[in-house]
């Protein structure tokens, strides 16, 4: 009896030295919900954490399974990783920032949370095995893990074949990217299996295809280009190059604490060339990429940050010159956001709009920003509101489908001091077109100018898809039913001003139904003088406008007698302010009155 008294005594010992050491008593478990889903899912990926402490932060990380064997092993690329803690949210001025993985479980002791499945997230939700891996950040748990799996969806059309290594040796589970065109947005990706055959379904359409892996870099122009109608299935086989040369190595981190950003994917293009290379950041931020000797540029894709309300630079590339041997220290440091967007996406029947992309940028192009929308349509888009410029905002290209409708603008700006605003965004259907075709006053078709249509309904307004004219001059673009204005581009690239010729009839407005609209706009030299508006106020006062180019001085005459050309000056106006320019006369008696402009004196 002594001895199992005894036994009992050090049991109760044991247990109270382990509480003491703080060892858990409950068991961390992770649950991945689908545990498997195809490359078309249109929810949400959510993770189930239990077994946690209250108010217990945990590290969530997302690796690629490339050999699919269960198992994290060196080299396989971490795809993301966050923070997340029992009960917490990210709030901006009183709104949460749904990008941000936060605790919708009020129960205590575990984290529920939701990843968006959106299809600008293409190299994170590719068609392969994941592991998703739960650390402790204080050590109190061992790390746990449960898989995830993408599959292909059963499309009609496909591209297949093998990626070669040095185009000899099959490349084991190499990242095959479909890049759509000739946008050349992500429009899917997979990963090859231990013998380098690859197989990914797609949507019909133009793919140009890059099959790489961390360490190889791949030629642009060498990269195969497939039309997939419906039906189709191509066989594209590719090359990576195993680079031996020289190795470019930095860290992503955070500009407020200095702290690395671990799982973040970094593009590596040949400045001035076609080659491109890919990597990933480790648990801390760091990065190393096997290139060839030159000069190359590193940059960021920004929606992957949405995750974590970061901004990347607008022009992010930075430039790393490996031209005589390896360069380290090319970090690249980035800003947490402190503003946001947020509202609701719905379509036309106002239904919800789940996982599409809105991005942000500041007018003065220095950063730019990306939101999904949840299984409800609602969205946050995290950016900065001391860029000393207000920031646009409206959906993302890469959203499938929405080609086909006309979303409204924004109506409320973040700019300084501006520290949250709502915006909605709803669709209309394209069903019907603008056509035309813009000539100077000669008759010659201009090209190259960007065109597009704006309309008001209540305090709503819509624009359509910019289009430049072609040779001819001629333009096409979708539009909905409704009043439209259609306008030339005035300033910028591809714009009238640029290419030293105005507009004098601003509005040209068309309805629709019926079903198309033709609307042809006839151009001048932008240092023409026109007149414009004409307005007899009064028996002795006679307005009108004068259009020209800014800064240009121009005489305005009158004659009461064209016979015999007696013209006297009714003003002259020195650099031109404005165009249109108001000019009155105050002696307008004659019942016949002639008026006419020229540049100078």
């Amino acid at each position: 009896m002594k001895s199992v008294r005894k036994f009992f005594v050090l049991m109760t010992v044991a247990a109270t030295l382990f509480a003491g050491r703080n060892i858990a008593l409950s068991q961390i478990v992770l649950t991945v919900s689908p545990p498997m889903t195809s490359n078309t899912y249109a929810g949400s990926i959510t993770l189930n954490i239990t077994g946690l402490t209250n108010t217990e932060k945990v590290i969530v990380e997302r690796w690629l399974d490339a050999n699919a064997n269960g198992v994290i092993d060196p080299n396989e690329p971490l795809m993301e990783t966050f923070k997340i803690n029992d009960g917490g949210a990210m709030i901006i001025g009183g709104i949460t920032n749904l990008n941000v993985p936060y605790d919708s479980n009020s129960t205590t002791g575990a984290i529920t949370t939701s990843l968006n499945f959106a299809p600008p997230m293409t190299l994170v939700d590719i068609v392969g095995q994941q592991i998703f891996k739960v650390v402790s950040p204080t050590g109190r748990f061992s790390p746990v893990t449960a898989t995830f799996q993408v599959t292909n969806a059963p499309l009609a059309q496909s591209v297949s074949g093998v990626v070669y290594s040095n185009g000899v040796a099959p490349l084991p589970n190499a990242i095959v990217v479909a890049l759509s065109m000739p946008n050349q947005n992500y429009a899917g990706a997979t990963v090859a299996d231990s013998a380098g055959n690859y197989y990914l379904t797609l949507p019909a359409g133009q793919y140009g295809l890059i099959g790489l892996y961390p360490g190889y870099y791949v030629d642009q122009n060498l990269a195969p280009f497939v039309t997939l109608t419906n039906g189709v299935n191509a066989t594209n086989n590719m090359s990576a190059t195993n680079s031996a040369g020289p190795v470019i190595a930095g860290q992503v981190y955070d500009v407020g604490d200095s702290n690395g950003l671990g799982g973040v994917s970094l593009q590596l293009t040949l400045s001035g060339g076609s080659l491109f290379a890919i990597a990933f950041c480790d648990t801390n931020g760091n990065y190393s990429a096997l290139v060839t000797s030159n000069n190359w540029k590193v940059k960021i894709d920004s929606p992957e940050m949405a995750r974590r309300a970061y901004l990347v630079p607008e022009n992010n590339a930075t430039s790393a010159n490996a031209a005589t041997g390896s360069v380290s220290n090319v970090n690249i440091g980035l800003l947490k956001a402190n503003a946001l967007y947020y509202g609701q996406f719905v379509n036309s029947s106002n239904m919800p709009l789940p996982n599409y992309d809105l991005n942000a940028n500041d007018f003065s192009n220095q950063f730019k920003a990306d939101g999904f929308t949840d299984a409800n349509g609602n969205y946050s888009v995290a950016v900065l509101n001391t860029t000393n410029s207000p920031w646009s905002l409206g959906p993302g290209g890469d959203n499938i489908g929405i080609v086909n409708y006309i979303v409204n603008l924004q109506q409320n700006y973040i700019s300084n001091n501006i520290t949250t605003a709502s915006n909605n965004f709803f669709l209309l259907p394209i069903d019907a077109e603008i056509s035309g075709q813009i000539t100077d006053n000669a008759g010659h078709p201009v090209s190259n100018i960007g065109i597009s249509a704006f309309m008001n309904i209540g305090s709503t307004n819509y624009s359509t898809a910019f289009v430049d004219t072609d040779t001819n001059g001629d333009y096409t673009f979708g539009a909905a039913n409704g009043t439209w204005d259609v306008s030339p581009n005035e300033n910028g690239g591809h714009s009238l001003s640029s290419a030293g010729l105005f507009d004098p009839s601003a509005n040209h407005y068309v309805t629709i139904p019926p079903t198309n609209a033709i609307v042809n706009i006839v151009v001048y030299p932008a240092d023409l003088p026109l007149f414009g508006q004409p307005a007899h106020l009064s028996a002795s006062q006679f307005n009108f406008n004068l259009y020209g180019a800014n800064n240009n001085n121009y005489t305005v005459q009158f004659s009461t007698n064209l016979v015999i050309s007696n013209w006297t000056t009714v003003t002259i106006i020195s650099n031109l302010p404005n165009s249109p320019y108001l000019i009155q006369d105050l002696q307008a008696t004659n019942r016949a009155r002639y008026y006419r402009a020229f540049l100078g004196p």
